[in-house]
């Protein structure tokens, strides 16, 4: 069987072992990679991601890949943010100040309201209800349970959305515009939903 040949953009923030077998365990052939041509020449791309926005966005800068990606989204071809990877993909975070992302998607990221009385970060199993129909659904049933740490999220346009979390406010869990795609959960950590959603967008 012939393998689907996945990118993961490796900028020094993610834990990518265990995407990487995620990955593999579901079909592809990845490379890593900190290189703009590497990005450029894709086929499929992943952006995963662990800790804080502004420290991934200076990492990307500092690595000279922050155009190559934005250029990667714009082409069309399937592409892919995960957890901090997915709040990447909008124009601005809120976390420790005010810092710009890749802009591919309008929106912003800001912190779950103080006035919750959940803990905070967001830290465990939680539903995913599914907004519309998805690419990414195919086999998976809805309100299925995923993994999730975070402590910010995205506010965007509800055009965007195809599926949603409850956590003392609702907020996308997962977001589509054309090819780009983007789920704040750790598919990785989300059992059979997370690894379907995996081979699914092996398949877009």
């Amino acid at each position: 069987m012939k393998l689907s040949k996945v990118t993961v953009v490796d900028y020094r923030t993610s834990n990518l072992l265990s995407i990487t077998k995620a990955l593999e365990s579901v079909g592809a052939e990845v490379k890593l990679t900190q290189d703009a041509a590497e990005i450029a020449g894709a086929e499929r791309l992943v952006l995963p991601g662990v800790g804080a926005f502004g420290a991934a966005m200076r990492n990307i800068d500092s690595l000279g890949i922050r155009e190559a990606l934005v250029k990667y989204g714009r082409s069309g071809r399937p592409m892919i943010g995960i957890c901090l990877g997915m709040q990447l993909l909008f124009g601005v975070s809120y976390e420790l100040g005010t810092n710009s992302g890749l802009g591919l998607l309008t929106g912003e990221v800001v912190a779950f309201p103080e006035v919750t009385v959940l803990k905070v970060p967001h830290m465990g199993w939680n539903q995913v209800e599914f907004r519309r129909d998805s690419r990414l659904y195919s086999g998976v049933h809805d309100k299925e349970y995923a993994y999730f740490v975070h402590s910010y999220y995205v506010t965007t346009n509800d055009d965007y959305v195809s599926g949603l979390t409850e956590y003392g406010v609702t907020f996308p869990s997962i977001v589509e515009d054309g090819s780009i795609f983007g789920i704040q959960f750790h598919p990785e950590k989300s059992q059979s939903f997370g690894l379907k959603i995996l081979e699914n967008f092996l398949s877009v």
